[in-house]
């Protein structure tokens, strides 16, 4: 029983308000039990009306590419624990600049751990916890972000490369596969985070292209349609479009 109410019964509804677009507000404060030996019982409140809608205890569940949804879904066992994690991030967020990184490492690996307690599996766990870490790193790690992101990168190519080497020409290109778990040891106690996001980023790297593709050809095909119909409105948009959101979790495969 991970989720209770305020009174510890277990949790089995959570009424939630919806503002349009994707995002929620929260009604009714809940709580989430922490397993681990010296963990506690943190308490999720209801949105302040006196906020905006944006602010708070607001929500968009797990911020999954729309162009995703077909592979991950943005709601389901993982929903509590999205909740918990948009709720410590805007405490994150009012924080003073120096400890919001801090602050964001422990909230994504607390949302690791309430996934896990929820019923997700590790593996997946594990991808949903480097994509927000990483997140965390692009909002709040100032120059270290855009490093961040490059190496990923560069790690990527470099696993798909190797593969791809290996098969074309020798298999010694397979060694390549090491280099971005020796790179990552430059983050000390982060390489963890940098070492699963690279290697799940090129496990994942031909779905997520192929589901990018996919959206911006239907926005296509749309905007003909469109044009050519001469339906009254705004033009098609490709839906989803690739975004950091400054608050909520914004993930992969879930």
């Amino acid at each position: 029983m991970p989720f209770t109410d305020r009174h510890g019964n277990e949790l089995r509804s959570l009424p939630l308000i919806y503002r349009l677009d994707r995002d929620f507000q929260v009604a009714e404060a809940f709580c989430w039990h922490d397993p681990r030996p010296d963990g506690t019982t943190i308490e999720i409140p209801a949105h302040d009306p006196s906020l905006p809608p944006t602010e708070g205890n607001s929500t968009d569940f797990a911020s999954v590419p729309p162009f995703l949804w077909g592979l991950i879904a943005s709601y389901g066992k993982q929903t509590l624990a999205a909740i918990l994690h948009d709720s410590l991030t805007y405490q994150s967020r009012l924080a003073p600049a120096d400890q919001r990184l801090a602050l964001r490492r422990t909230a994504d690996e607390t949302f690791r751990v309430a996934l896990v307690d929820s019923g997700v599996h590790q593996l997946r766990a594990r991808v949903m916890w480097a994509a927000v870490g990483a997140e965390r790193y692009v909002h709040h790690g100032g120059a270290l972000g855009p490093l961040l992101v490059i190496q990923l990168a560069l790690g990527i190519l470099a696993l798909i490369g190797s593969v791809v080497l290996a098969s074309l020409l020798t298999p010694w290109w397979l060694l390549l596969l090491a280099a971005p778990a020796v790179a990552s040891l430059l983050w000390g106690k982060n390489a963890d985070l940098l070492i699963t996001s690279t290697y799940l980023g090129a496990l994942y790297a031909p779905l997520v292209a192929a589901a990018f593709i996919g959206s911006r050809l239907e926005q296509l095909l749309a905007t003909v349609i469109w044009v050519g119909t001469g339906t009254p409105g705004p033009a098609p948009k490709a839906e989803p479009t690739l975004r950091w959101p400054d608050h909520g979790t914004t993930l992969p495969p879930a």
